[in-house]
């Protein structure tokens, strides 16, 4: 059952508002304390440990409106894999960003950008991997897990995708700033951060709704990252945009804007490919 729009409404703007204040303390204490940003994985700043934020404002929401049963329902959903009836759709899922970011190397060194050969610790792929799923589970649990359903009630899965990229990167500018970039990285990075959602409805709309997939795809993301081309150096937002702006298009045009998740090639019912329950 659909929520009613006055409603969704109403509790986005409650756990948006609740997020950024949340995150508030963190933007505070990466600005004072910087040289702590060497102990996190690319020079990260101490704001990025704001990953917890729209978690901690889904439970408190969830809380109030469903109880303890309601908390631990939307935890469970960290590892809801049984809603995934395609396997196939975990290829994409896993290598899309790593396919992106070898062929942002490949047009790079194409350009004559100078560029350190590939240094990828294998041995600390693993490792990453744990860290930024666990980073990665505390946004989408509250991106997806609490807001996607209430943003789909009111927008296409396309306008719901872009209106909750574009908070998800607004969330984001401080702690981009405090990594050092300057103004034009941060832009395009804004423009990464939107597509990145647009992708993450596609996936969650195709593979039964699941919050895993959205948080396997954004650990993904964070990892290709990471590791490009050494220790995450070089990575340029501008060539990723492109690319990704590439693949967002074809998703659009290949599945429709307003489901994200019915192939334009392949006769389906509405309830199959995008259910209608969470």
């Amino acid at each position: 059952m659909k929520m009613a729009k006055g409603s969704a409404r109403r509790s986005l703007l409650e756990f948006y508002a609740l997020v950024f204040a949340l995150s508030i303390p963190f933007w505070i204490f990466g600005a004072v304390a910087p040289d702590l940003s060497g102990y996190l994985p690319m020079n990260l700043p101490v704001s990025s440990l704001m990953f917890l934020c729209p978690l901690v404002a889904a439970l408190i929401l969830t809380y109030r409106e469903k109880g303890r049963s309601g908390v631990w329902e939307l935890l469970r959903r960290t590892f809801d894999a049984r809603r995934v009836k395609r396997g196939r759709w975990y290829v994409p899922l896993v290598f899309l960003m790593p396919v992106v970011l070898l062929l942002e190397y490949g047009l790079m060194v194409w350009a004559g950008r100078p560029l350190p050969s590939p240094e990828i610790a294998f041995a600390a792929i693993p490792v990453l991997f744990v860290v930024f799923f666990v980073a990665a589970a505390g946004e989408e649990l509250g991106w997806m897990g609490y807001a996607a359903e209430r943003e789909l009630s009111r927008w296409s899965a396309w306008k719901a995708s872009i209106a909750m990229g574009s908070i998800w990167a607004v969330w984001h500018v401080i702690p981009f700033f405090q990594t050092g970039h300057g103004a034009t990285w941060v832009l395009w990075q804004c423009v990464v951060t939107v597509l990145l959602r647009v992708l993450i409805f596609w996936f969650y709309g195709n593979m039964g709704k699941s919050i895993l997939a959205a948080i396997v795809f954004h650990d993904m993301v964070n990892l290709g990252v990471t590791l490009f081309p050494a220790d995450g150096s070089h990575y340029d937002p501008f060539v990723t945009s492109l690319l990704l702006a590439i693949v967002v298009a074809g998703v659009v045009f290949g599945w429709g804007p307003k489901t994200l998740a019915r192939h334009r090639g392949l006769a389906r019912k509405d309830g199959e490919r995008f259910p209608k329950t969470a």
